[in-house]
């Protein structure tokens, strides 16, 4: 886990993620992450063009069609 400090930049709030964070995305200034909401309130960092990501999401949406 890693603990992210909330900081203003200009108009809006922003957050600096840590060098093994930015690794484990493959992601550098400039690229776009997405943040996804998880059937059960958290939250996930994922790189837009992370096809293991789209995978996972789809199959956490089958799993919670099936608890309803």
């Amino acid at each position: 886990m890693a603990e992210l400090k909330i900081q203003v930049v200009g108009e809006g709030l922003g957050l600096t993620l840590p060098k093994e964070v930015v690794e484990q995305l493959h992601i550098q200034a400039g690229d776009s992450i997405r943040l996804d909401k998880l059937p059960h309130g958290g939250y996930r960092l994922a790189n837009l063009d992370d096809k293991l990501s789209e995978q996972m999401e789809l199959i956490e949406g089958y799993m919670h069609e099936e608890d309803a």
